[in-house]
């Protein structure tokens, strides 16, 4: 085997392997599995003019349906059926060039992880934890800088490479334990070789390995098996809409229609709700779809069959190697339609309990339901997604916490989104939003008062959908304004030998970050065993006077939240409750722990939200 194809084997950890003078010196997927549901595996071959010769298998239990040449002389595509009783394996198969000389290559087929199919995706039984990988812990300083990489470490630029890596995620598991989180959202973790501003993960330059500066493939599975240990789950952060312009497919283009826009940057037009428009012109549908985030992501043309098998192959491959709960898919309405049902009929074909939730970042209802997996639309078009970030909820969380209470104002915002909750085929499977690396971060949001952002989140956690928080809202961080990404997406404090704040430990914190962090651990603690939020029904009452009252129930659990937007406290009347409280006449407070009469007219402080379990 030579040196250059040593090398990449070597980084890619792969199964697929040579013999000496083989022409083929990549093979994607670098290795699969038997016993998968569906037996059609397309391999995508890459060496020096290798489309002008031929490929045969030289097992029985693996045949060659199709071979295909890229346009490109560098490329085949190599059409496979694994026969439904094949053993795990190495296939040989034997490459002849066009001038007949010949060579071999050996491809790994594995046996699957026990009940692999089987494996349960997130739901509103979890709560989720995103890291930016780079910005979270410095697990291992030798990786900071790679020298095969454009990037080097700098620490000070707010907008390079800071260090973070998987391997300091791994040493920070039993944290996200503690704090009441059960499943983990990574910004992408592959290699983003891109000569500046890569720290993000979404310029992707190689869909099977791992960021080289973040750790290596085999990290990505230690931290999913260490998480799993402790009841964690991993959701994979896929970018099927486009790649970063360093990809070495922008140097070696598959086929001439690979990237959209004949390879040349041409923006898309943004207008997200052509895909529901009755009336939208051609024009702006495929501006919208075609068209570049930036120059640096070129964007893919999923309508070429052979790049959506790719991509759809990827995930695949992903969510089998590490072992992962979920996927969340990057700009969802910018993919082609017809991609997006594809895509997770084939990843729901083969894992029917996974989870898959797509970012479509529109505040209207009307535009994340259309997505929803069993909506009946207008158009007849299901995109088979089964969970939508709740970007609506989002923002009316916000203005409920910082408005006054008057008619149209206030907590009036939190009943009216909810009241839409008709329009989704399932609410519960909406991913529910606190903050993000995209947007202001919660406690500048709510101008940095710290009752506001209690109540803020105390909502996030009780009410229907899937929590999700930015790592470091549990520390009220607040790194730069809106629009300033490398200062909003700032360093954990502890992360970092040397660091003063050590948040991992509690050490250094000031008071009202300690007390952020107490209240956050308590109530999501709390949260990962209450059954009623998990998949209670929920009733709530028109917000009258500054209180909003709503019920979370099922036949183990009855719970009660007030929230009360007032600058004074109140005394809860339950009588207007009655249907709500089915007869209950006791309620503990599950941050105090403190027991209440009902009949006594419970206290509610001004501008909190309280959350009792009615008994």
């Amino acid at each position: 085997m030579n040196l250059k194809v040593t090398v990449l084997l070597a980084l890619l950890g792969s199964s697929f392997s040579q013999t000496a003078g083989a022409a083929i010196d990549r093979v994607d997927p670098p290795n699969w599995w038997v016993g998968m549901t569906n037996p059609s595996l397309q391999l995508m071959m890459y060496g020096d003019d290798i489309g002008s010769g031929s490929l045969a298998s030289k097992s029985g239990d693996v045949t060659i349906s199709q071979v295909t040449s890229g346009d490109s002389p560098n490329y085949l595509f190599v059409d496979l059926t694994i026969h439904a009783d094949a053993e795990p394996q190495t296939v040989e198969f034997l490459y002849t060039a066009a001038d007949g000389a010949t060579s071999e290559v050996s491809y790994a087929l594995q046996a699957r992880r026990e009940k692999s199919s089987d494996r349960q995706g997130f739901s509103a039984r979890d709560a989720v934890y995103l890291i930016m990988p780079d910005r979270f812990a410095n697990g291992d300083p030798s990786n900071d800088t790679v020298d095969h990489l454009h990037e080097p470490a700098d620490g000070q630029y707010p907008y390079g490479r800071h260090g973070g890596d998987l391997a300091g995620i791994t040493k920070n598991l039993d944290y996200f334990t503690e704090l009441g989180m059960t499943q983990l959202w990574m910004t992408p973790v592959l290699e983003n070789n891109q000569k500046d501003s890569s720290y993000h993960g979404y310029a992707v330059t190689d869909l099977y390995r791992v960021d080289a500066r973040l750790g290596s493939n085999a990290d990505y599975v230690e931290l999913s098996r260490g998480a799993r240990k402790r009841g964690i789950g991993i959701i994979h952060d896929f970018v099927p809409n486009h790649i970063g312009s360093e990809h070495p497919w922008m140097h070696d283009l598959p086929t001439a229609d690979w990237i959209n826009r004949d390879a040349a940057f041409s923006p898309t037009n943004h207008r997200r709700e052509t895909h529901q428009d009755p009336y939208a012109s051609d024009f702006d549908k495929d501006e919208m779809i075609t068209g570049w985030f930036v120059p640096t992501m070129p964007d893919l043309n999923q309508q070429n069959p052979l790049l959506a098998t790719y991509l759809i192959q990827n995930i695949l491959w992903w969510i089998e190697t590490a072992d992962l709960s979920g996927v969340r898919v990057d700009t969802w309405p910018y993919n082609d339609r017809a991609f997006l049902s594809n895509f997770t009929g084939r990843v729901l074909a083969e894992y029917p309990k996974m989870s898959i939730v797509g970012e479509e970042w529109s505040v209207n209802p009307a535009t994340i339901a259309y997505w929803q997996k069993g909506k009946k639309n207008h158009d007849g078009y299901d995109s088979g997604a089964p969970q939508l970030m709740d970007f609506p909820l989002q923002e009316a969380i916000r203005e409920a916490v910082n408005e006054e209470e008057r008619w149209d104002t206030g907590l009036i915002k939190l009943y009216q989104v909810l009241a839409d909750d008709f329009l989704y085929p399932d609410p519960m499977g909406l991913m529910l939003i606190a903050d993000n690396h995209d947007m202001t971060r919660l406690y500048p949001g709510v101008d940095e008062n710290f009752a506001r952002y209690k109540m803020a989140m105390t909502f996030l956690a009780t009410t229907r959908g899937i929590p999700q928080m930015l790592y470091g809202t549990e520390l009220l961080m607040n790194a730069g304004p809106n629009g300033d990404h490398g200062r909003l997406r700032a360093d954990f404090p502890g992360g970092w030998s040397g660091d003063r704040v050590d948040a991992f430990k509690g050490k250094g914190l000031s008071d009202d970050v300690a007390a952020a962090q107490d209240f956050i651990s308590t109530l999501f603690t709390w949260r990962r065993d209450a059954t009623a939020i998990h998949n209670g029904d929920l009733l709530h009452f028109a917000p009258r006077d500054g209180i909003y009252i709503y019920f979370r129930f099922n036949e183990e659990q009855r719970v009660m939240v007030v929230m009360n937007n007032e600058p004074n406290a109140v005394h809860l009347d339950s009588s207007r409750y009655a249907q709500g409280l089915a007869g209950a006449t006791r309620a503990r407070n599950v941050l105090t722990g403190d027991r209440h009469k009902l009949a006594d007219r419970i206290k509610i402080p001004a501008k909190t939200a309280q959350v009792f379990e009615l008994e």
